[in-house]
């Protein structure tokens, strides 16, 4: 056997890559780390190449791993060369390239099979039949999954048999019932044979799943318990996880909820044991942390929020509420860190206070948006309600979109319909709530596709939201930093391109805006030439800045890696963006304030203004002021002087101020529209 010459198991090489991905440790200005020695052996070239893929340089992974090839090529033996090319094929498939991945492995499997290592071409097929399916080829992937069964036949080592035909079962398209449930037979008797406790909690999980699909619930209750009893045996706390979850669904078809939230709470308490090694793993595989886990969060959170209501004792139907909400809030915090690929941006929650308490005449709106209904989640003070609003996730989201795209079109009214009908299934059913706290200012925590809307331009009929309420977002509650802090006499930084450059067009209005919000600070300015990243780098390292003023073109995207600021000479990414804030005198307090005044994210893609709504967090800032999509140059720079003139004048807080300067240039008759005025969004803290 080759074991020594493929490569370790992702879990495995995790552990050398985790000083790199895991921890908050900031790349300050200073000298730059050595690169890492080229790696000596193929073991050491794989967790060299995910390092390099999780950073996201996936050219140099291939490059790495097509030297390693050539290398086997040249020494001979279809062994070596067969591990080779598993892994070039691992690193082509994780950068989109399933053609090439696809080549890869088939030779793999090809080479291994005539060096006599039917694991390593049992492996090779899998990952070949996972490339075929993500280029929509099921019948390429159902051949692949048949070529690796027949080869796990002559692998001798039990263990690797059972990991083999598990893999293998659970790729299985579901029309073959009996077939996927003979060969996870086979491979829980491997398991035995081999002793391997997590090998058997796999097994009887996907056999325990498999009972479920047919309709047999006891077998599958029964071989689930099975499963949870051999992964806490194993220390797996991936497998614990899942078959939690797993008996959790199996509770609730049953009608036994006690048990079901039961089994949903250990298997969130299980999650952070193995949430690093997860988020790595989906980063490298382009999965998604709310495809993957996301239905695990929904689905707790709404058997807490509809058996609430059969809660007689008030305390009682409080503490499900909130106890669905910090679900909920987990999941989003978790979100931004894949988003962000940034452990460090949900570190804030540490710090969570209940931060509706600190406001008075403040409600929280938590929209939870489920297949079948919308639940509102609405709270001030102490107090916190539910209501239930009967709109399909689907028909939420079309009204979404469409609303956003109309209300991007200045010319035309035909966005008022959709405000009206979204005011009707987010709002109004709060209002009685909201007039009995007398409630002044709104933070919503918006998810799916709401993150791309503004609140402000919903419309009950008569006017838009904005004239009843100040206005702010939050990525999640437990994410904006508490407290308030005061920004007359701080200092600013102020930087921004009023020139083309890079194909951008330039922002003429923007030296005004400059003007207007230097004058009411001790301001350090940087515009054209002047803002790069040197010197704005230069200018918060000599200065601690309570407000950072960026006037330029920026995109936010659904890929974080394709999200930046314009500056003279280039983009600056998020990243740089946060090691810029944070860098000045490492700073106790943080920026105060951010404003992103020409930025956007593109209507309908939410995974992008996920990026947009925490980017104060990302940045390490209480609070941004951004826009979700281009406005006007001179609109945009009136508002924006407004809204610094509203703090100057002694406004209440910051999301007041933005309300009054919306307000304000919503009477100018040029700018009416609320496409105009309605897309600047206060995030984060807005006090």
């Amino acid at each position: 056997m080759i074991a020594a010459l493929h490569c370790v198991p992702l879990r495995a090489a995790l552990a050398a890559l985790g000083v790199a991905l895991a921890g908050c440790a900031y790349n300050f200005p200073g000298p730059q780390p050595a690169p890492p020695p080229q790696p000596s052996t193929l073991e050491g070239a794989c967790v060299e190449a995910r390092r390099l893929l999780a950073t996201g340089d996936s050219g140099a992974a291939r490059d790495l791993l097509a030297k390693w090839v050539d290398e086997a090529r040249a020494r001979g033996g279809d062994a070596r060369l067969a591990a080779a090319l598993d892994e070039l094929g691992l690193v082509e498939s994780w950068s989109g390239r399933d053609d090439e991945a696809i080549a890869a492995f088939s030779r793999s499997a090809e080479l291994a099979h005539a060096a006599g290592e039917p694991g390593l071409a049992a492996r090779a097929s899998l990952n070949a039949a996972d490339a075929s399916r993500r280029k929509g080829d099921s019948a390429a992937a159902l051949a692949a999954v048949d070529r690796a069964i027949a080869l796990a036949s002559s692998v001798p080592a039990p263990a690797e048999k059972s990991l083999l035909l598990s893999g293998a079962a659970a790729r299985m398209a579901t029309p073959f019932p009996e077939r996927r449930r003979a060969i996870l037979g086979q491979a829980l008797a491997q398991a035995d044979a081999a002793g391997d406790l997590r090998l058997r909690s796999q097994a009887l999980g996907l056999l325990a799943e498999q009972a479920q699909q047919e309709g047999r619930q006891d077998e599958a209750l029964e071989a689930t318990r099975k499963a949870v009893f051999a992964a806490q045996a194993a220390s797996a706390p991936d497998l614990l996880f899942r078959w939690e979850w797993q008996a959790a669904r199996l509770a609730e078809a049953r009608g036994d909820n006690a048990a079901a939230l039961a089994h949903y709470r250990r298997a969130h308490a299980s999650l952070g044991a193995f949430r690093h090694d997860l988020l790595v793993e989906l980063r490298l595989a382009r999965g998604s942390y709310r495809d993957a886990i996301g239905p695990a969060f929904t689905g707790y959170a709404d058997l807490l929020l509809r058996t609430a209501d059969g809660e007689r004792d008030p305390a009682a139907r409080r503490e499900r509420l909130l106890e669905a909400r910090a679900a909920l809030e987990q999941m989003k915090a978790v979100e931004l860190e894949d988003y962000f690929q940034d452990e460090c941006v949900a570190r804030l929650q540490s710090r969570a206070r209940g931060i509706e308490a600190l406001a008075p005449r403040t409600a929280v709106i938590y929209p939870v948006i489920l297949p079948g209904r919308l639940d509102l989640l609405v709270s001030a003070g102490s107090e916190i309600e539910k209501v239930s609003v009967p709109v399909s996730a689907a028909a939420l989201s079309s009204e979404t979109r469409a609303f956003r795209r109309l209300l991007e079109k200045r010319s035309t009214r035909e966005y008022l319909p959709h405000a009206q009908r979204l005011h009707d299934w987010l709002l109004r059913p709060l209002q009685p709530f909201l007039a009995a706290h007398d409630i002044g200012t709104l933070v919503v925590v918006p998810d799916g596709a709401l993150r791309g809307i503004p609140f402000a331009a919903l419309h009950d009929g008569d006017d838009f939201l904005v004239r009843r309420y100040a206005i702010a977002t939050a990525p999640a509650l437990s994410l904006v930093e508490s407290g308030a802090g005061a920004l007359a006499g701080r200092r600013a930084l102020v930087g921004g391109l009023t020139e083309p450059v890079q194909e951008f067009p330039g922002l003429p209005q923007v030296r005004q805006e400059l003007d207007e919000v230097g004058r009411h600070f001790e301001s350090r300015r940087l515009d054209n030439a002047e803002f790069r990243v040197p010197e704005v780098r230069a200018a918060m390292a000599s200065a601690p800045y309570s407000v950072v003023h960026i006037a330029s073109h920026g995109e936010f995207d659904s890929d974080p890696r394709r999200t930046f600021l314009l500056t003279w000479d280039g983009r600056m990414g998020m990243d740089e963006l946060e090691r810029l804030v944070k860098s000045g005198r490492l700073r106790d307090e943080p920026v105060e304030l951010l404003t992103l005044s020409a930025c956007r994210t593109a209507a309908g893609d939410d995974r992008a203004a996920l990026g947009l709504a925490g980017v104060a967090v990302k940045a390490g800032a209480r609070s941004a002021l951004a826009t979700l999509w281009y406005v006007n140059d001179e609109a945009s720079s009136l508002l924006v002087a407004q809204f610094y003139g509203e703090l100057a004048a002694g406004a209440p807080d910051k999301a007041h101020a933005l309300q009054a300067a919306q307000e304000w240039l919503r009477a100018d008759a040029r700018y009416r529209h609320p496409g105009y005025w309605a897309p600047f969004l206060m995030i984060g803290n807005w006090q």
